[in-house]
């Protein structure tokens, strides 16, 4: 019950904050898997390329959902399927740059620039991973907050 309150709090926001949190976290990955076999990664080049990669991610995203906004689809009810896979394809492949950069010769400071998109996305993408599977969802929670 609290894992679908977690989740509904995410995907039942307005578009712009949920482009902001899927901008943010796909930087994040994306850093630490380019980053992942760099020994001292330049702060710099981390940060600009979490913020590159963010904005163009982000701004896909929230064009996205603005245009499904258009053909009918209400803020604050059970988001379409696209938004369910790529919420849970940002979230696996975060893990799997966690996992990269812990075994490659950045270690864990690099892969715990992966911890922010795994702990924030997961209460949406494993809802997600579950309606993909063609599994029922528990039932739609109210996430007034």
């Amino acid at each position: 019950m609290i894992f679908a309150l977690l989740a509904a709090y995410l995907t039942k926001r307005p578009p712009p904050i949920q482009a902001l949190v899927v901008g943010l976290c796909t930087g994040l990955f994306v850093a630490t898997a380019a980053e992942a076999n760099q020994r001292d990664p330049v702060i710099a080049s981390v940060v600009l390329l979490v913020l590159t990669v963010g904005a163009v991610a982000g701004g896909a995203f929230l064009l996205a959902l603005k245009t499904q906004v258009r053909r009918g689809w209400t803020v604050g009810t059970t988001p379409p399927r696209w938004v369910a896979l790529a919420y849970s394809a940002v979230w696996v492949l975060s893990l799997v740059a966690a996992v990269t950069a812990l075994f490659g010769a950045g270690g864990l400071p690099v892969a715990v620039l992966a911890v922010v998109p795994i702990v924030l996305l997961a209460p949406p993408a494993l809802l997600g991973i579950r309606t993909l599977l063609g599994r029922s969802p528990a039932p739609d929670v109210d996430a007034r907050g």
